[in-house]
């Protein structure tokens, strides 16, 4: 008793300071604080800034340069004096092999335009799948998050329904107890059961100890799962089932966002491969230069000269390289295609689980609330029978712990319930557009 009454003293402060949330404010927290929904949305931000860089390839590269030269050398000093436009003739040829030094300003600005390049193609195509898959991953961890915050949610339900069942059968073992002390105070009632009711009321004891301890844990883990795990979280009320029992008639398509990532993922890997073959074609491209020469100060403008070109680059044979590249990219695209039917095969049977263990815990819920019902009857009539001399306490005894055995397992099927429903929606993907319609948008094609 010692030990309880410590650790409720110990619990009051937390439990004062305690925050508390409605449900939709868990998800939505949740959905917005995760550090791996953080990090998801992070990663499509990165992807989709992917298909920018990846597009670049198609405008012009414009490259300012300022270069210096000095030097004595017979072809550079010739050239200098070409590029500045001072060339001067001599009669012999020593002043051509044994020049002066020469120094020289160069201010060069170069554009470059792609015109025809299959990496920059297929790179920019792949760039956007991928950027999409992200996208919609980026959905999958926001209800993963909005998912365990409504998990985490239950379980503060569950604590606290457990806290009442404990509560209630504190107080039916104290009655149990009062009403074998005055029998025994009386003569009409034995040692025994006075003991044994004192050990009954110490198990009750105990069970509320755990109960509050367990409380304190669920409040912690609803903490963690909004993204603020250094506080307490308590729930501002209980979920209700017609909150979530709805639209579970619909159609059982599946909405969910990781299998649309991965069939983005498979169509850049079917982009990659093709871009493997195209590799064999040529690569063509433009360029122009704008140059001017000084021989005294950086920029200057003592000479100027222009330059346009054309480049087509085709390599004839690279060692087998595309080759091996073609069959590495067509395997990753089959493993890519595998992979995403594994994953559509497993979330319908899921799904299906799901829809299964919701009506197996709705019918248990049934029973076990009639069950509840029977046995809190039960406990009424043997109680009075045992304070009018009836019956002994070994028949309260068991009334009572059917009963607590009754309530506990009513808790339990509540919090199944609940959780049975919440599954379905998130094993279809439709979580986040059931319980926070205002969240579930997700950027498509």
């Amino acid at each position: 008793m010692t030990l309880f009454i410590i650790l409720m003293i110990l619990a009051l402060p937390a439990w004062s300071g305690a925050e508390t949330v409605t449900l939709e404010e868990a998800m939505t927290r949740a959905v917005r604080d995760r550090p791996f929904a953080q990090a998801a949305r992070q990663e499509a931000k990165a992807a989709t800034a992917a298909v920018g860089e990846a597009r670049s390839g198609f405008l012009p590269r414009a490259i300012l340069s300022e270069n210096f030269t000095w030097t004595d050398e017979p072809a550079g000093s010739l050239f200098i004096s070409l590029n500045q436009e001072d060339l001067i003739l001599a009669q012999d040829a020593d002043s051509y092999n044994f020049p002066p030094s020469r120094k020289d300003f160069e201010t060069r600005l170069t554009l470059r335009q792609t015109l025809f390049d299959t990496d920059v193609y297929y790179g920019w195509r792949q760039a956007g799948k991928r950027a999409l898959a992200g996208t919609y991953d980026a959905c999958r961890s926001s209800e993963e998050a909005a998912f365990a915050a409504f998990k985490a949610y239950l379980r503060v339900q569950h604590a606290r329904a457990a806290i009442d069942w404990v509560n209630s059968s504190l107080r039916e073992a104290k009655e149990i107890l009062r009403l074998t002390n005055e029998k025994y105070e009386a003569g009409v009632g034995l040692k025994a059961d006075v003991l044994r009711s004192r050990v009954f009321f110490s198990e009750a004891q105990r069970r509320q100890v755990t109960a509050e301890n367990e409380l304190y844990i669920a409040r912690r883990y609803l903490a963690l799962a909004i993204g603020n795990p250094a506080m307490e979280v308590e729930i501002a009320e209980p979920v209700a089932i017609d909150f979530l029992d709805r639209d579970l008639s619909s159609s059982p398509e599946l909405r969910r966002s990781d299998l649309r990532a991965l069939s983005f993922r498979e169509e850049a890997a079917s982009l990659a491969h093709r871009e493997s073959r195209a590799a064999y074609l040529p690569k063509l491209g433009l360029s122009g230069s704008y140059a001017l020469h000084d021989g005294e100060v950086p920029f200057g403008t003592e000479a100027a000269s222009w330059t346009i070109g054309a480049n087509l680059s085709w390599e004839i044979f690279d060692g087998f390289r595309r080759h091996h590249t073609s069959a590495r990219t067509e395997a990753l695209e089959r493993a890519a295609e595998a992979r995403r039917r594994e994953a559509w095969e497993q979330a319908i049977v899921a799904v299906e689980e799901a829809r299964r263990r919701a009506d197996e815990t709705q019918i248990n819920l049934a029973t076990v609330r009639e069950s509840v019902k029977e046995a809190e009857e039960s406990f009424r009539l043997r109680n009075q029978r045992f304070e009018a001399g009836l019956a002994d306490l070994s028949d309260s005894l068991d009334a009572q712990t059917a009963l607590d055995r009754a309530r506990h397992e009513r808790i339990l099927a509540e919090t199944k319930y609940f959780l049975a429903l919440g599954n379905i929606h998130f094993e279809k993907g439709t979580f986040l557009e059931t319980m926070l319609p205002f969240l579930s948008a997700c950027e498509g094609e």
